[in-house]
């Protein structure tokens, strides 16, 4: 494997889908109720199975080409870039074709076209196991928000590392190294 790629979970590592999210939950006529959790149906004070319906129609929707980058790491992709460093992007989005290519159009526009070696995209909401499996034991560096998954990538020998939110800001395993920003993401795998 090569050891200048970069295993990549996309929102809430590269892209800020939860903004995204908010926003247009506001034009579907939804009021945010609790601020800073992860689960959505919490945030919206909504029953788990009307919330999951949501996010699959919003990622799916035309929103996927236009979601912001997430805080610094336009800039914290360019540094690694720049040292040599590629990407793999494994985000759980949605099976629908359009919306990969949504996906691919929208982290090409912000960070480069020559950036991510591949863009894997699971079921929306999907665990992360199968698709770290043929990683195991590679050393390679895993960037992801979710704790379970960043812990499913330590479990299996890769180098985690989880990008600080509200939502996990209590959440952060032994062997796991949290960051706040990309800069200090990009200075840990530079070694700085």
């Amino acid at each position: 494997m090569n050891n200048k790629t970069i295993l990549t979970d996309c929102d809430g590592v590269l892209l800020d889908w939860e903004m995204a999210f908010h926003d247009w939950m506001k034009t579907q006529g939804y009021t945010l109720a609790v601020p800073g959790v992860y689960e959505m149906d919490v945030a919206y004070g909504i029953p788990r199975s009307e919330c999951k319906r949501l996010v699959r129609v919003f990622n799916e929707s035309a929103w996927m080409g236009f979601l912001p980058a997430l805080r610094d790491a336009r800039s914290g992709v360019a540094q690694l870039v720049e040292a040599g460093y590629t990407f793999i992007c494994i985000t759980s989005l949605s099976l629908d074709e359009k919306a990969k290519m949504l996906r691919v159009s929208n982290l090409k526009n912000i960070f480069g076209k020559d950036v991510f070696d591949d863009v894997v995209c699971l079921d929306t909401g999907a665990d992360k196991d199968e698709a770290l499996a043929p990683y195991k034991d590679s050393g390679m560096w895993w960037l992801e928000d979710k704790i379970e998954n960043a812990e499913c990538g330590h479990a299996l020998g890769l180098n985690t590392i989880l990008i600080a939110h509200e939502h996990n800001k209590k959440q952060c395993s032994e062997g796991i190294t949290r960051v706040n920003n990309w800069k200090h993401l990009a200075n840990t795998i530079l070694g700085e």
